[in-house]
C-alpha cells in the first residue's frame, strides 16, 4: 500500500522529500539541487507554481518523492516533472503510484503536456529508464549529452574578435544592461534545439531578472556571467552563465550567441573569459558540468575545445495528456 502526500517546502515534512529525493541521485554524473536550491524552486512565485508529493509505504515510511514546475508567464501547457523512488524501494510500485498521483494533479491546474527526463552513464544501458517511461505514456522529444570538465583545468588564451567587446559580473546585472539581458533570456529556448514539444520563449523582463538574482541568493548559489557586445551597434550579441552552488560543483548553463553574431568566436570567447573572471571561484571545486542537444555540433565542439568530456545522456520525453 502506498499514500501519497502533499509537502509544504517551508514544513517539517520537507526534510523527509528531500532525504528521498537526494537518496535517488546516487549515480556520480546525476547531482541533486541542494536543500536550499530545491526548498526555493518548490516555492511558488509570480513566475511558477510548484507541487510537491512524498509516498509513504504502509510502515509510514517515506520511499518515493515527486515534483513539478507550473510556468505561469509563458507555457502554460506544460508542466516540468520528477520522480525519485528510494534506491532500496524500487520496483515495489511505489514511483509509479507517485507518478499517477502528480500527473492528476498537475491536469487539475490544466496542464495538458508533461515534460521529464531521464539519464544513463556513458556505456550503459539506458532502455530500463526508458521503458518506465514508455509505461507511463512518455516518448523521446530531445537527446541530451552530458559532459563534464575536471578541475583544475587550463582554459585556451582569449581570442576575441575586435568588432566585440565582453563585460562579465557577479551579483546584479548592471542597470544599463539589465534590459537586454532579459531580451537575451528570453531567446534562449527559441535560439537553440528543444524538441517537438512546442516550448515557447520564456518570459523575461528586468523585473524577473532581478527576481531571479534574487532566488539565486535564497539558494546560496554565486554566478559569473559574461556578455558580448558588438561595438558598432551597441547591442548584446550573446552571454553565458557559470553558476556555483554551495557545494563543491559548477554548473555552466546558458551560453547563448545571437544568428546574426555567429561565426566569430563568441560562444568559446564567452566561456573563457568567465572561467578567467571566476578564477577565484572555481579554485577547490572538482568539475564543471553542463548539457547540450547531442545535435548542437557547434556548442559541443566549443566545450571539447576547452576539455569537457562526456559522461551520460540525457533524453527529454514529453507525455500529452
Amino acid at each position: 500500500m502506498t499514500t501519497i502526500e502533499r509537502v509544504d517546502p517551508a514544513g517539517p515534512v520537507y526534510d523527509e522529500w528531500y532525504a528521498v529525493y537526494r537518496s535517488g541521485h546516487e549515480r556520480p554524473f546525476d547531482q541533486p539541487y541542494s536543500y536550499a536550491e530545491q526548498r526555493v524552486n518548490l516555492t511558488p512565485d509570480p513566475y511558477r507554481d510548484a507541487v510537491a508529493l512524498l509516498a509513504r509505504d504502509a510502515d509510514g515510511i517515506a520511499v518515493a518523492a515527486a515534483c513539478a514546475e507550473l510556468p505561469l508567464r509563458d507555457n502554460r501547457e506544460f508542466a516540468y516533472v520528477e520522480v525519485v523512488t528510494s534506491p532500496p524501494r524500487r520496483r515495489e510500485g511505489h514511483g509509479s503510484r507517485l507518478l499517477d498521483d502528480l500527473v492528476e494533479q498537475v491536469r487539475a491546474q490544466g496542464r495538458s503536456r508533461l515534460l521529464g527526463e531521464i539519464t544513463w552513464g556513458v556505456g550503459e544501458d539506458g532502455e530500463p529508464a526508458r521503458r518506465f517511461a514508455r509505461r507511463h505514456g512518455f516518448e523521446a522529444d530531445l537527446l541530451d549529452a552530458i559532459r563534464e570538465l575536471p578541475l583544475p583545468a587550463t582554459v585556451p588564451e582569449l581570442v576575441l574578435d575586435p568588432d566585440y567587446e565582453l563585460r562579465t559580473w557577479r551579483g546584479p546585472c548592471p542597470a544599463d544592461l539589465v534590459d537586454e539581458y532579459a531580451t537575451l533570456r528570453h531567446l534562449m529556448m527559441q535560439e537553440v534545439p528543444s524538441g517537438e514539444a512546442g516550448l515557447e520563449g520564456e518570459f523575461w523582463d528586468a523585473t524577473r531578472v532581478r527576481h531571479d538574482e534574487e532566488q539565486w541568493a535564497r539558494q546560496d548559489r554565486e554566478a559569473q556571467v559574461t556578455v558580448a557586445r558588438h561595438r558598432a551597434s551597441g547591442r548584446l550579441a550573446g552571454h553565458t552563465q557559470l553558476v556555483f552552488p554551495s557545494d563543491d560543483e559548477v554548473f555552466q548553463w546558458d551560453t547563448l550567441v545571437l544568428p546574426e553574431h555567429r561565426g566569430h568566436g563568441l560562444g568559446l570567447a564567452l566561456k573563457v573569459r568567465t572561467m578567467q573572471a571566476a578564477a577565484d571561484l572555481l579554485e577547490g571545486r572538482r568539475r564543471v558540468t553542463t548539457y547540450n542537444a547531442a545535435s548542437n555540433a557547434h556548442m559541443i565542439r566549443v566545450n571539447e575545445r576547452l576539455g569537457f568530456v562526456q559522461t551520460a545522456w540525457c533524453e527529454e520525453v514529453l507525455r500529452r495528456l
